[in-house]
């Protein structure tokens, strides 16, 4: 700051002497108070500012993970839709060509069936295994080798409500025994 003006005086000055310009002076203690509550001051203000920061930037990064997330749970949805139309596909494809080279008798079947009913039946344990029609009566043909494949019509006349009540119940236990070795084996039709 300054201040510019001419005065003139009558005869030459002796001397001059300024005693103070600007604000009253302050003791030390006070600069030291004020100094302290500027440094609280710009400490506050900045530690909201970089809060502030930190929270803008936390809600960017979750909704830019949040994006993400549901751009890869849309890819994985894609990919395993894809998967469950084209793998049917796939694999009848490779066991019609793998069924193709192998020639099943009697003796593959049983031992397939044998390994697959020792793998999940313990000695004493009780197993249940579904089988479709058709496999159900190769299997029982097999362990009954005078009878066909194919169920045979019965050729005795069963009428009255004790046969029909008898023939919706046949089977419903299982056959037990279709497997030497396999007491506790139960087939089922499926």
């Amino acid at each position: 700051m300054s201040y510019n003006r001419s005065i003139n005086f009558p005869k030459p000055l002796s001397g001059f002497k300024v005693d103070h310009i600007g604000d009253p002076p302050i003791t030390a203690a006070q600069a030291n108070e004020n100094a302290l509550n500027e440094y609280n001051r710009g400490k506050a203000e900045a530690t909201a500012f970089y809060q502030a920061e930190i929270s803008k930037l936390r809600t960017n990064y979750g909704d830019s993970q949040s994006k993400l997330l549901a751009s890869i749970d849309t890819k994985t949805n894609e990919v395993i839709a894809k998967l469950d139309h084209r793998l049917p596909d796939l694999v009848i494809g490779l066991a019609e060509r793998v069924l193709g080279q192998i020639s099943l008798d009697r003796d593959a079947i049983e031992e397939i069936v044998r390994n697959m009913v020792s793998e999940f039946s313990g000695k004493d344990e009780k197993l249940e295994v579904f089988l479709c029609p058709q496999d159900l009566s190769l299997l029982k043909s097999m362990a009954d080798s005078e009878k066909p494949a194919v169920e045979e019509d019965k050729g005795e006349d069963e009428e009255g409500f004790a046969s029909a009540i008898a023939g919706i119940f046949d089977g419903l236990d299982g056959d037990d025994a279709l497997l030497e070795g396999y007491p506790n084996v139960k087939f089922f039709e499926d």
